[in-house]
């Protein structure tokens, strides 16, 4: 985890916006045959700047590091999201998570904005 959970933003008086996308919406996720876990990203509504992330799954600390720049940098989900993420890798579920504020991520292919 980086940053703000919804609740401490909201103590905060942040007004926050929650993405949660499981894993199982990961293509490389099935690749490597490990579906478990999620990722959780907190914004504050308006700006969509990213306070929080949360990451409950295998490989977490490999997947972090993009969001603790995101938060220390004070970056949007729409930054995020027209960063290139490279197919297929666990990384990839940051920038679905980003997406996921605007669409339904489940039904989009691999090679999907």
């Amino acid at each position: 985890s980086v940053g703000l959970t919804d609740e401490a933003a909201n103590g905060k008086g942040i007004k926050c916006a929650c993405g949660i996308l499981p894993f199982e919406l990961v293509p490389k996720a099935h690749i490597i045959g490990d579906t478990r876990g999620l990722i959780k990203i907190v914004t504050e509504k308006g700006s969509k700047r990213i306070v929080g992330v949360h990451i409950l799954a295998p490989h977490a600390a490999d997947l972090i590091h993009e969001a603790t720049l995101a938060v220390k940098f004070k970056l949007t989900i729409d930054n995020i999201i027209d960063t290139v993420h490279v197919f297929p890798t666990l990384s990839e579920a940051f920038k679905l998570a980003a997406q996921s504020f605007y669409r339904d991520v489940g039904g989009l292919s691999c090679c999907t904005e």
